[in-house]
């Protein structure tokens, strides 16, 4: 074998550029992806983070829309860092929705400059899903035995009353002719107002609550959540009671119910999804800030439908003020 010997300037040369190439490699665009968890349970909140790393300085960069992720985690929050001068770092809050692993496949960063762009992509991240069954546990409770009723006797005796009381009734009134009465005048109803009915809701139920004391929040999510779904229900004829809440947000989606309205709907029920069916125990604090996101609703409420509100009431007068002029002064009151 033939060894070729270096110069001591050329073998000053050659570090040189080895040394240069392995820092034109170092400073190349690169990304990096983080997690603050290994596993997740149903409705667990997680960080994803991503650190990006650039040789030079850009116009704009363009990081991953949300739309990107996996239908079963859906956004809380987002939030970039200025790390150094060459480093971004940006995290999402992310909430976990699913009864299986699921997989973030590589997601496009791109980087824009005036001369060029240049598009990197994350590496793939698996969430594994965490069940909180007790692992092995498969055992049944037994079933309970049928209890036997007794068979009532006081219905018996119930209709015998009445065929009784009618009996009376029919041979007195043959006696006596009837007298014709006059058709009582048309009650008309109160107008129903969806916004003023969610703010009696609103104020009974902080009024009667003693969440401090019974810590039953389960209950007093459920009527929180049920108060915004009978708004929609009442205002928008949307089946809210009935529907989970993805239906119910793509049905606000579908109507172009407001924005704001539809961001308090999604937090609202979303958290009372939580505790009702992920088995999650808030805080006190947690409880009544998802009360004052309810409160903030009905403001925006008063705002945002005040038009439909006026329709519905002009509805209402032509409806009922056409029967007398009395009734007339009773629906324009």
């Amino acid at each position: 074998m033939k060894i070729i010997s270096l110069k001591p300037r050329a073998l000053r040369l050659f570090v040189f550029l080895v040394v240069g190439l392995f820092a034109a490699e170092v400073t190349a665009q690169n990304i990096h992806t983080r997690l603050n968890a290994d596993s997740l349970t149903v409705g667990e909140i997680f960080e994803y983070s991503l650190i990006l790393q650039y040789d030079q300085e850009y116009q704009k960069v363009i990081y991953p829309d949300t739309n990107t992720f996996p239908s079963s985690l859906e956004l809380i929050e987002r939030q970039q860092f200025k790390v150094s001068e060459f480093s971004d770092s940006l995290v999402y809050k992310l909430q976990f929705f699913d009864n299986k692993d699921t997989r973030i496949s590589p997601l496009p960063v791109s980087l824009i400059s005036s001369e060029d762009s240049t598009t990197i992509f994350t590496d793939p991240v698996t969430l594994y899903f965490k069940s909180v069954v007790a692992e092995g546990d498969t055992t049944l409770k037994p079933m309970k035995p049928n209890f036997s009723f007794q068979r009532p006797w006081w219905p018996w005796i119930l209709a015998a009353l009445l065929i009784g009381a009618f009996l009376y009734w029919w041979f007195k009134m043959r006696e006596k002719p009837q007298q014709a009465e006059p058709d009582p005048e048309p009650e008309i109803p109160p107008f129903y107002n969806p916004v003023e009915e969610l703010e009696k809701t609103l104020i009974s139920l902080k009024k009667d609550s003693n969440i401090a004391e019974t810590k039953d929040f389960k209950l007093f999510y459920s009527e929180l959540s049920d108060a915004i779904r009978k708004y929609f229900e009442d205002l928008y004829q949307i089946p809210a009671l009935e529907s989970t809440t993805t239906e119910l947000l793509r049905y606000l989606d579908a109507y172009g119910i407001d924005e704001a309205l539809n961001d308090k709907t999604r937090i609202i029920l979303r958290r009372a999804d939580l505790v009702k069916f992920a088995k999650y125990t808030p805080t006190l604090d947690d409880a009544w800030k998802t009360y004052d996101e309810a409160i903030a609703f009905l403001e925006r409420a008063k705002l945002a439908d005040s038009a439909r509100i006026s329709r519905l009431k002009a509805q209402y007068r032509m409806k009922y003020a056409q029967h007398s002029p009395q009734n007339e002064n009773e629906v324009n009151e």
